[in-house]
C-alpha cells in the first residue's frame, strides 16, 4: 500500500516566504499520500490562516510553552503517517525529490531516521558559506551510521560521529518515535534522538539527495550562545570537553581563524577574503570563548542566565 507520510512545520510567524514552502512540500513526486500538520507557538502574522488555507491540519500552543522537542512530540502525536518528516519554517526543499529521497532509505526496516542536506540560501553571506562547509549536513556523499552491539563502547568522538542527525529536515520512523520520542530541550533533540536510537541498535541515514536551502547570519552574540549550548550538551552527552583550559581556548581560536581564512580562500579572490578576515577572527573568538565558558558552568552556574537562552 502507498505509505502515508505526515509533514510536520513548528511554526511562530512564519513569514513571507512560508507559502513557498507550503508550496514545494504540496508539490513533491513519488507515489506518496501525505498529510501536513503545523504545530504553531503564537503567530500573529496570518501564519495560521495562511497554513490553513493549504490545507494544513494546525495545532497550537502557547509561545511561552514552546520546546523544539515537544513540539515535534505533538506532531508526531497527531500525525497519522507510517513515516513522520520534519522540516522548519525558514528552510526551502530544492526540487521535487526532498520527501521521496528520505522515505527511500526507510525500506530498510532497522532504519530510524534520515536526515538530509542543507545549502546555504542563495545571497547569503561569504563567511556563512565558507562556515557551512564544515556542517555536517554539507556532503554530497550518503552516509549509514550504525554501530550493532558495539557503540557503547566506542569512543566519545566516534559516538558523537555516528549520533549525529539534524531535525532542520529529517524523516522518522512512526513506530521507533513511539518508543523512542524527542526528549524535552530547548536545543539539542535531534543529537539527543540520534545517540538514544543508536543506543538501541537502528541505523541513521545522511541522504544528500534530499536538499533544503537554510541558513542564517544572526551575528557574534549568537554564534558565542550556540556554542556556549553546544559544548555544554557534548559534555552531557559524551563527556567531551574541547576547551579545557585558557591556553586550549587560546589555540582554538587561532585554528578555527586559519581554518575559516582557507575556507574562504576556496571561492573568494584574495583581496575579498582579507576584507573579511575581521569578520572570520570575530567569529573564531565569539564561538571558542562560548566553548571555554561552557566548560567553566560547574563553578559559574549563573553563566546560563546571559548565555543559556535565545539559541
Amino acid at each position: 500500500m502507498t505509505p502515508l507520510v505526515s509533514v510536520v512545520v513548528p511554526t511562530l510567524n512564519a513569514g513571507a516566504r512560508f507559502e513557498e514552502l507550503l508550496t514545494r512540500i504540496s508539490e513533491q513526486d513519488g507515489d506518496l499520500d501525505t498529510e501536513l500538520l503545523v504545530i504553531d507557538s503564537g503567530s500573529d502574522d496570518g501564519t495560521v490562516e495562511l497554513a490553513r488555507a493549504c490545507g494544513a491540519a494546525v495545532h497550537e500552543i502557547p509561545k511561552g510553552e514552546f520546546d523544539h522537542g515537544a513540539a515535534r512530540n505533538l506532531g508526531a502525536s497527531h500525525a497519522r503517517g507510517e513515516f513522520v518528516a520534519f522540516i522548519v519554517q525558514d528552510a526551502l526543499p530544492l526540487d521535487r525529490r526532498w520527501l521521496g529521497a528520505m522515505v527511500e532509505n526507510m525500506e530498510d526496516r532497522q532504519v530510524a531516521g534520515v536526515y538530509g542536506r542543507q545549502l546555504p540560501r542563495p545571497g547569503c553571506g561569504a563567511l556563512t558559506r565558507a562556515l557551512m562547509k564544515d556542517w555536517p549536513t554539507s556532503s554530497p556523499r550518503w552516509r549509514e551510521q550504525y554501530a550493532p552491539g558495539t557503540y557503547s563502547e566506542l569512543p566519545p568522538e566516534e559516538r558523537l560521529h555516528l549520533a549525529t542527525f539534524d531535525d532542520v529536515s529529517s524523516c522518522l520512523r512512526r513506530s521507533v518515535w513511539e518508543d523512542i520520542p524527542f526528549e524535552t530541550a530547548g536545543f539539542g533533540e535531534d543529537l539527543r534522538w540520534g545517540k538514544r536510537v543508536l543506543e538501541a541498535g537502528y541505523k541513521l541515514v545522511y541522504e544528500p539527495r534530499s536538499t533544503v536551502f537554510h541558513s542564517h547570519e544572526r551575528g557574534l552574540a549568537y554564534d558565542l550562545k550556540r556554542h556556549y549550548v553546544n559544548q555544554l550538551l557534548l559534555l552531557e552527552l559524551f563527556g567531551i570537553r574541547q576547551s579545557p583550559n585558557l591556553g586550549s581556548m587560546f589555540a582554538n581560536t587561532l585554528g578555527s581563524f586559519l581554518h575559516l581564512c582557507r575556507l574562504l580562500l576556496e571561492d573568494e579572490r584574495p583581496l575579498d577574503a582579507l576584507r573579511l578576515a575581521p569578520h572570520a577572527a570575530g567569529y573564531a573568538v565569539a564561538s571558542q570563548v562560548g566553548t571555554y565558558l561552557a566548560g567553566k558552568r560547574g563553578r559559574y552556574p549563573q553563566l546560563d542566565r546571559f548565555l543559556g537562552e535565545g539559541v
